[in-house]
């Protein structure tokens, strides 16, 4: 990547989420940042780590065991440890996307002509951005039946945002088609971790808002949710808690979010 495009002075999110991932895609700039963030929110290492186990875990999900081939996700990040190309059955598609046009292209640099995967320029506030992309349209060939991945960024969004985005979806998106949804949610928006978190959020000019999950299942209409409903990540899909590290007190009030299967 040219040095015009990277600033390496200056951290970014999608970065510092590398970083904490236990990831190389990151510069000193980010782990500087990333160990102040750390100093002051100690589980956002085991945050990081449940967020992209449960989303290799949706990947097999989707393509192994509910036979989707193309997965559409929004607000990628970078595409490093474990992400969902990596997870899939051979031969799904998959298109990733990201509002920062830094991490896209570092990302198409990482990818590196990967098979069958594709990162695109798209604010996840506006789906259909991408949807009707030139590129995109070509890719799915007239494929509307596909898996969503709405996850990890929700808490970036206003309630009118994610709904907007939802109904986007769902009006484009074949019967029959999934969303993977992970709802940030918290009981006590007052708790000192929160804020300490909305801070620093702020100051990477990404205010992060709270929903309640009743706030939540309004917003993911007319999607239908599935019978599980909300499920904690601590407990999603039954997974050993001890392999990441991470519990109930070691994820403090913010917790590891919930995540849900929507279905059209």
């Amino acid at each position: 990547m040219s040095d015009d495009i990277i600033d390496t002075n200056k951290p970014s999110a999608g970065r510092m989420y590398d970083y904490f991932l236990g990831g190389s895609h990151n510069f000193e700039v980010d782990r500087q940042a990333g160990d102040q963030v750390l100093a002051m929110i100690p589980f956002t290492s085991k945050f990081a780590r449940l967020q992209r186990w449960a989303l290799g875990d949706i990947a097999i999900e989707l393509t192994e065991r509910r036979g989707f081939d193309v997965i559409i996700d929004f607000a990628s990040g970078l595409p490093t440890v474990e992400h969902i190309h990596s997870k899939v059955s051979k031969g799904t598609t998959v298109i990733y996307s990201d509002i920062d046009p830094v991490v896209v292209e570092y990302s198409r640099e990482i990818l590196n002509g990967a098979p069958d995967v594709y990162y695109f320029q798209s604010d996840a506030n506006f789906p259909d951005q991408l949807l009707n992309h030139p590129e995109v349209q070509k890719i799915l060939a007239g494929r509307r039946k596909v898996a969503f991945g709405f996850w990890g960024f929700t808490f970036l969004q206003k309630e009118e945002e994610i709904a907007h985005s939802m109904r986007t979806l769902y009006d484009w998106a074949a019967p029959g088609s999934c969303v993977a949804y992970n709802a940030n949610s918290v009981t006590n928006k007052d708790n000192p971790d929160i804020q300490k978190t909305q801070e620093i959020y702020a100051r990477l000019g990404a205010p992060l808002n709270v929903h309640t999950l009743e706030k939540h299942l309004e917003c993911i209409q007319p999607w239908k949710i599935e019978k599980e409903g909300f499920i904690s990540l601590l407990d999603w899909h039954g997974f050993d808690k001890a392999e990441v590290g991470v519990d109930a007190a070691s994820m403090g009030e913010m917790g590891g979010g919930f995540g849900a299967y929507l279905t059209k």
